[in-house]
C-alpha cells in the first residue's frame, strides 16, 4: 500500500506539473531572466510555402488571402505543392500563375514532409515560411516574423494560431482555450530561449538552416525546431504574428488529426532522445513537461484513477478524488452520447473533449507500437 500511495502522490505531482505548476514557473522565471535579442524592419526575400493534400474546397481562399499580404511582392515567392491530390487543387493553383504563384504537383502521393521538402529544394527565399491551406495570415503576419531576423542568435520564429470560435464546430471551444494558453505558455518560454516546438501553421526560418526532414516524420515542425537548435540557434515565439483557421467540424476529425500529432510526436522523441533528455538541458525538461507528459497524460490518468480506487479504504481523501474523477468520466461519457445523438453536450462539452484528447493520444501511441505508414493513417477532415 506504501508503494501504490507513494506512485500516486508522484502521478499527482506529474498532472499538476503540467497543467499549472510549469506554466507558473516559466511565466515567473521569463519575468526575471528575460532573454532578449533585437529586432528590426527588415525585408528579406521570402519563400512562402503551402502543403496542400486535396483542398479544392479552401485553396482559392488562401492564395488569395497570402497575395494580400503587407509584403514587398518582388521579395514575396508563393509556392503551393499538391503532390497526389485527386481534386482539382492543382488545376485552382495554375489559376494564379500570372500572378506569380508557383504550383508543384507530382501523382505519387509520398506526403506532407516529402512534398515541403521538395518545395524548399526549389525555394529562392533568404527566408522559408510554412503554412497551411486552411490558415490565413494576417496582413501584417510576414513582417512581424521576419523582423526576429535581425539577430544573428534567431533561426526560427513561430507566430500565434488562432482558432475561431464557431458554434457549428465542435471542437472550437476547447481548442480555443488550448491555444490561449499555449499562446502564453511559448511566449514565456521564447523569453527563456527557444520553444520546444513551433506550429506549421505559420513558422518562419532562415533558408540556410533548413535540413531535408526523413519523410517517415508525421511532425514535420518538430523536426526543423530540434535542427534548428542542435544548430545553435533559437526558436523564438511571436504571438503578434497571426494566422486564424476553423477548427474541426467534429470531434471524430479532431480526434484523427490529434491521434496523428501524438503518434508524429513520439517518433521525433524517440529519434532525439539526446537532446530530450530532461536531465541533459533546460531544454529538454521543458519539453517533457510541455510535450511529453503530454502525450501520455492518457496513461497517468488511467493510474491515478486505479491507485485511487485501491487506497479509498485508506483516507477519505483518495475516497473523494475517486469520486471526483468518476463524476468528470462519467460527464464525459453524456457528452459522447449526446453528441453522437446529434444533440449539444452543453455543461458535458469540456469533460467530453479532454478525454476525447486523450483518446486520441492513446491512439497515436498505438499507431506508434504498430509503426502505421504515416499516409495511411491520414484522413482528410472536413472543411
Amino acid at each position: 500500500m506504501i508503494l501504490i500511495e507513494f506512485l500516486f502522490w508522484m502521478l499527482f505531482a506529474a498532472i499538476c506539473l503540467h497543467y499549472a505548476g510549469f506554466g507558473l514557473i516559466v511565466l515567473g522565471l521569463a519575468r526575471l531572466f528575460p532573454k532578449k535579442h533585437k529586432t528590426a524592419e527588415i525585408y528579406p526575400s521570402v519563400s512562402f510555402i503551402i502543403a496542400a493534400y486535396n483542398e479544392e474546397k479552401i485553396i482559392r481562399e488562401k492564395i488569395r488571402n497570402d497575395l494580400k499580404l503587407d509584403y514587398p511582392k518582388d521579395k514575396l515567392e508563393i509556392i503551393v505543392v499538391s503532390d497526389g491530390s485527386s481534386d482539382s487543387t492543382p488545376l485552382v493553383v495554375k489559376e494564379f500563375a500570372e500572378q506569380g504563384v508557383i504550383g508543384l504537383y507530382e501523382a505519387p502521393r509520398k506526403g506532407k514532409t516529402a512534398a515541403l521538402n521538395r518545395a524548399v529544394a526549389l525555394a529562392q527565399g533568404e527566408v522559408l515560411i510554412f503554412s497551411d491551406a486552411n490558415s490565413m495570415f494576417r496582413p501584417d503576419a510576414i513582417k512581424k516574423l521576419v523582423r526576429h531576423f535581425a539577430d544573428e542568435s534567431v533561426g526560427g520564429v513561430c507566430g500565434r494560431k488562432s482558432v475561431l470560435t464557431h458554434g457549428d464546430r465542435k471542437a472550437s471551444l476547447g481548442d480555443n482555450l488550448y491555444w490561449h494558453y499555449e499562446s502564453a505558455l511559448k511566449q514565456a518560454e521564447s523569453h527563456l530561449g527557444s520553444i520546444p516546438t513551433a506550429d506549421g501553421e505559420i513558422f518562419a526560418l532562415k533558408r540556410s538552416l533548413y535540413q531535408t526532414v526523413p519523410t517517415e516524420f508525421i511532425n514535420d515542425d518538430l523536426v526543423i525546431t530540434f535542427n534548428i537548435i542542435e544548430q545553435g540557434k533559437r526558436v523564438i515565439y511571436d504571438k503578434e504574428a497571426i494566422t486564424e483557421e476553423q477548427a474541426s467540424i467534429t470531434l471524430k476529425d479532431d480526434f484523427n488529426v490529434k491521434s496523428r500529432m501524438v503518434y508524429g510526436g513520439i517518433q521525433v522523441i524517440m529519434a532525439y532522445k539526446k537532446l530530450l533528455s530532461p536531465f541533459a538541458s533546460w531544454f529538454g525538461f521543458q519539453f517533457f513537461i510541455h510535450k511529453t507528459l503530454r502525450y501520455f497524460m492518457w496513461l497517468l490518468l488511467a493510474s491515478i484513477y486505479s491507485f485511487s480506487a485501491m487506497l479509498t479504504p485508506a483516507h477519505w481523501f483518495y475516497e473523494i478524488f475517486f469520486l471526483l474523477q468518476t463524476a468528470f468520466y462519467f460527464m464525459a461519457l453524456i457528452g459522447y452520447v449526446l453528441d453522437k445523438n446529434g444533440k449539444k453536450a452543453g455543461p458535458f462539452y469540456l469533460p467530453y473533449y479532454y478525454c476525447n484528447v486523450n483518446f486520441a493520444a492513446a491512439k497515436g501511441f498505438l499507431f506508434f507500437l504498430k509503426q502505421r505508414s504515416t499516409v495511411d493513417i491520414w484522413k482528410k477532415a472536413q472543411r
